[in-house]
């Protein structure tokens, strides 16, 4: 029995698994646009091979040597998971916010990236795409969070000659304005509209979208005009008018790159192009000492107990080097990379014993877990009935509170606000409290719980949750960061407070709490974790004493940029960030 048989015969029973446990959305839902069928269909034509090179599926003669194949499908898996099926987005998506705006240009290239000049390295020009000018292709998939901005599209400056950005808080369903308006530029649109007024430049100064159809697409996203070349070259028209052997020869993936996400008769395609990166850019990696398949065979070979390979292997994918953090930067999401991997290998019924899955929800905690609940005096049964009706609602309240805008733009599960943290610290104060104050359930002390009383108490849960969305979840934030600014100009003294707010001189002035406040050390420095400052692309806060900094400027959310040239005031005459 061949290796592909033997792989393909032990992953058929299992497409239940990854359609319904493995590819899911941020809100573990199985995803609309990867399908196991689909990979199915795509296996047999990379393990055939393309330009030579075939995806390792194991060693012959070795009865165990499928193993090596298994582990490799399942280094892949982890990735695409992480880059891709959790957005179930094929198509990149503008999520790149600069000067807190979305650039309709984003599609040149995000974070000043230029995708048409992600051309082939020496000896393989002749296979790039050449960039024409007057192509024209809107992206089949996109965001779809409220205002979401639309797919990405490129066209001739002939006919987009300047380019604005999308309004992400624009009300866009106005009947009764002249002419009336709706929320008509994608289905199932809630908010957003372009702005078009003036033009507006991404990251990399562009205005325009002309020659920018080489964004990312596909479960790794192929992006860029020599990706694109090579898969024409070897599997597409161009394959076929040259006369080589074509599985697409009716595909010109230099003319319609937008075929990987947009083909209804060659599905295959998502996966394919993300298969052909990893054979030419993950398997052939060979860099100072670390080769792929010797490090695979390692790791195979050694039981499959650390985290070590699939570290290596999330470093190349994410940032260029096996042994991060590159120069590029730290990986993003290596956690959750480690918890897919090992997802896939348990699946799969191989050896699991390094990270365990972090994607999975976790149980939901007991109310009365790691409580004193000696001396609680709220009715149990009450307390219990609020519980048990969020626990019921947890698949709304998480898709609709616990949510925010992550970086690609897309709405994800808050990863600083929890369920489960949210039910445990609820449970506490209704029914232990501090300083003799309890959270309100709808019930008084000690008394049963009414169906009236019910509704008192998820009322005050509703407010409670509605101020929080507003005020931090919403940013993933959970420091306070840079919001009073003065045109553009963010005092670096903000810190100290904003809409001219003294913090500390945020006093206890009731007589039995006036002991408690915090004296005020003005040697202290503290600076503020990264969540919400990069949200919005602005330094955290931060405070130090005068010895190290006499006085603070100010960051421009224009050019991005700190100016300390001279002091800058914040809205309370601060200009130092003392105390």
């Amino acid at each position: 029995m061949s290796l592909l048989t033997k792989i393909q015969s032990h992953l058929s029973p299992l497409s239940p698994t990854f359609d319904t446990q493995l590819f899911l959305t941020q809100l573990y839902e199985p995803s609309k646009i990867y399908k196991f069928d689909d990979l199915m269909t795509a296996l047999p034509i990379v393990a055939e091979g393309i330009a030579g090179v075939q995806f390792y599926l194991g060693e012959e003669g070795d009865e165990g040597g499928w193993e090596y194949g298994l582990v490799n499908l399942a280094a892949f898996l982890a990735q695409c998971m992480k880059e891709t099926i959790q957005y179930d987005a094929c198509d990149e998506n503008n999520w790149d916010m600069y000067n807190n705006q979305y650039p309709l240009s984003n599609a040149c290239g995000q974070l000043g990236q230029s995708y048409q000049d992600y051309t082939c390295p020496s000896g393989e020009e002749h296979i790039q795409c050449p960039v024409d000018p007057n192509m024209e292709i809107t992206a089949t998939t996109h965001a779809t969070w409220y205002g979401a901005p639309p797919g990405l599209f490129c066209g001739p400056k002939e006919k987009y000659p300047k380019t604005g950005f999308w309004d992400y808080a624009y009300w866009c369903d106005n009947p009764w304005n002249d002419p009336p308006e709706s929320c008509d530029v994608y289905e199932g649109q809630k908010a957003g509209g372009f702005n078009n007024d003036e033009a507006v430049e991404n990251r990399a100064g562009r205005e325009d979208v002309e020659g920018c159809c080489w964004w990312g697409r596909g479960v790794i996203q192929t992006t860029g005009i020599c990706n694109f070349g090579k898969l024409n070259f070897y599997l597409g028209a161009r394959a076929a008018r040259e006369g080589r052997p074509s599985r697409y020869p009716t595909i010109d993936f230099c003319k319609t790159p937008d075929a990987i996400c947009s083909s209804e008769e060659y599905s295959e395609l998502k996966w394919i192009s993300g298969l052909w990166y990893w054979m030419d850019s993950v398997q052939n990696y060979n860099s100072n000492g670390w080769y792929y398949k010797t490090e695979l065979h390692k790791f195979v070979n050694g039981g499959m107990t650390d985290d070590s390979f699939i570290d290596s292997i999330s470093g190349i994918v994410n940032r260029g080097c096996h042994n991060p953090p590159c120069a590029t930067g730290d990986v993003d999401g290596l956690t959750d990379r480690r918890g897919n991997f090992q997802s896939v290998l348990s699946a799969l019924g191989l050896p699991s014993t390094g990270t365990k899955p972090s994607s999975t929800l976790p149980p939901i905690p007991s109310p009365t877990d790691n409580l004193e609940s000696a001396t609680a005096s709220v009715s149990k049964s009450s307390l219990q009935q609020i519980l048990d009706s969020l626990t019921e609602l947890r698949p709304t309240i998480e898709s609709n509170v616990l949510m925010y805008r992550n970086a690609y733009g897309v709405e994800s599960l808050s990863d600083v606000y929890t369920f489960n943290a949210f039910i445990e610290s609820l449970a506490y104060f209704a029914e232990s409290g501090i300083g003799g104050k309890r959270f309100y359930i709808g019930s008084e002390q000690g008394s049963e719980q009414s169906s009236s009383d019910l509704r008192y108490g998820m009322v005050n849960v509703a407010a409670f949750l509605a101020q929080s969305r507003t005020e931090s979840i919403q940013y993933n934030a959970c420091e306070e960061f840079h919001s009073d600014d003065t045109s553009g100009k963010f005092a670096i003294s903000n810190s100290c407070g904003q809409y001219g707010n003294e913090y500390q001189e945020m006093k206890c002035t009731d007589g039995l709490e006036s002991g408690m406040t915090c004296p005020v050390l003005t040697d202290m420095r503290v600076e503020a974790l990264d969540d919400g400052a990069r949200y919005f692309d602005r330094p955290q806060f931060y405070c130090r004493p005068r010895t190290d900094e006499p006085f603070t400027g100010y960051y421009d959310a224009r050019s991005s940029q700190i100016n300390n040239d001279e002091a800058f005031a914040n809205g309370s005459g601060r200009t130092d960030v003392e105390g």
